[in-house]
């Protein structure tokens, strides 16, 4: 199993409309992505304007598909006006199950 952790920031002042198209997003990827095992979206208490995306995939290969889906590349054109710089994105493997 593949754990995918990401961070992005938004411009200040558009944290609310950015929040509302990631949730979005995560509804599409629920949708979409049966491997997608996890896709969750939280929201900075102390920084309204940071966003955390914890994510896990079946395999690496699903997190593959998952990059390359027409949904997420629909979203990524309506967020990325909204984001102050590209996502910081880390990758773990499960130690347990």
């Amino acid at each position: 199993m593949l754990t995918v952790v990401a961070t992005l920031s938004a411009k200040p002042g558009r944290g609310d409309e950015l929040a509302a198209i990631l949730a979005e997003q995560v509804a599409a990827v629920v949708k979409a992505e049966p491997d997608c095992l996890v896709y969750r979206l939280h929201r900075s208490k102390k920084q309204p304007d940071l966003f955390l995306f914890y994510e896990q995939y079946r395999s690496d290969a699903a997190f593959d598909l998952h990059r390359k889906a027409p949904h997420l590349a629909a979203f990524r054109e309506r967020r990325d006006p909204l984001v102050a710089g590209p996502p910081e994105v880390q990758f773990y493997l499960s130690l347990t199950d």
